[in-house]
């Protein structure tokens, strides 16, 4: 399993919604799936501030890039560049908090 943060600057908020509800349904077609999501955020700590926050989870990144560069995808790209500056990071070193409490 590999997790993908995705953080987001939303330029335009009605094309970005239009890209949200386009574009996840082939993020399922691809194995892929939102675990967490969120709106509402505040930066504490540094400098950039995140209109949106995800986490996306597949089973590989194999899996990931080949959504990523799927024809499904490509048409939801474009307006994705259009709606919001967007970062990705790959966290697939990431592990599961309670890893690490656990005694």
């Amino acid at each position: 399993m590999v997790s993908y943060l995705v953080l987001a600057k939303i330029i335009d908020q009605e094309l970005f919604q239009e890209y949200l509800k386009g574009h996840l349904p082939t993020i399922a077609a691809y194995g892929g799936s939102v675990v967490f999501r969120s709106i509402a955020n505040q930066t504490l700590l540094g400098t950039d501030n995140w209109d949106a926050i995800a986490i996306q989870q597949w089973p590989d990144s194999t899996s990931f890039e080949r959504w990523w560069h799927s024809e499904e995808y490509r048409p939801w790209a474009g307006i994705r560049d259009k709606a919001a500056r967007i970062t990705i990071i790959s966290m697939a070193g990431a592990e599961e908090l309670h890893a690490f409490t656990d005694a």
